[in-house]
C-alpha cells in the first residue's frame, strides 16, 4: 500500500518561463517535476502551454519534450495583440484544477505559478481540505498575497540555486574545459597553432 501522499501537479508555463527568463536559464521541467515531487505519489503532472498564433509551431519541440518528461500537455492558440499575443489560460487551468480535485482528490496540488488570479481556486481547494503549494520565483512571478493564502510556498530561486550546484558536482571540472573550448570557437580562436 503507498502512503506517500497523492499530489498534482499544474504548470503555468507562461509565467513559470518568465521567472526563469529572469534568471537567464531554460527551464528544465522534467527536473523540476521531481523537485517538486520528492516524498510524494505524483499522480499526475499538468502544463499549460500558451502558442503564439504568429508562429504556431514555434513550441513544439518544448511541448514535445514535455510529453518525453511525462507531462500532460495542454495548448491553446492565443490572440493577437498588437506586437504581441495574449493567451489566458486562468479559466482553463480552473476548471482542470476543480475536475482532478473533485475526481482525484489529492492531497496536495503543486501550482506552477505566482499569479494572484489564483487565489479564489486556492482558498476553495483549502476549504476542501487540500494542501496548495504555490511554486514560483519569490519576488519575480509570484504574487504576495498568493504566497500568504497558499498552505506552503516552494521558492524556485533556491531550487535554482540548488540544481546550479547539482550542475557544478555533476560537472567537476570537465564542464570548465568544455565551456572554454566552445568560447574560444565563438570567438574564432583556434588552438590549432
Amino acid at each position: 500500500m503507498n502512503t506517500l501522499e497523492k499530489c498534482v501537479l499544474f504548470i503555468d508555463y507562461a509565467n513559470l518561463n518568465c521567472g526563469f527568463e529572469q534568471y537567464g536559464v531554460r527551464a528544465d521541467y522534467a527536473d523540476l517535476i521531481e523537485y517538486a515531487g520528492t516524498g510524494r505519489f505524483v499522480v499526475e503532472n499538468h502544463v499549460f502551454v500558451p502558442i503564439d498564433p504568429r508562429l504556431p509551431h514555434g513550441r513544439d519541440a518544448d511541448i514535445e519534450r514535455l510529453w518525453q518528461a511525462g507531462c500532460l500537455v495542454h495548448s491553446k492558440i492565443g490572440t493577437q495583440a498588437g506586437d504581441t499575443y495574449r493567451c489566458d489560460f486562468d479559466i482553463e487551468m480552473t476548471l482542470e484544477i476543480m475536475r482532478i480535485a473533485e475526481f482525484v482528490k489529492p492531497d496536495i496540488i503543486v501550482l506552477g505559478s505566482g499569479d494572484k488570479n489564483f487565489i479564489p481556486v486556492v482558498l476553495e481547494l483549502r476549504r476542501r481540505g487540500i494542501r496548495v503549494e504555490i511554486a514560483a520565483f519569490a519576488g519575480v512571478n509570484a504574487s504576495r498575497e498568493l504566497i500568504l493564502k497558499s498552505s506552503g510556498f516552494i521558492d524556485l530561486g533556491i531550487y535554482l540555486d540548488e540544481w546550479h550546484e547539482k550542475e557544478k558536482i555533476a560537472c567537476s571540472g570537465s564542464c570548465v574545459s568544455e565551456e572554454l573550448t566552445k568560447d574560444e570557437e565563438e570567438n574564432g580562436e583556434n588552438n590549432e597553432d
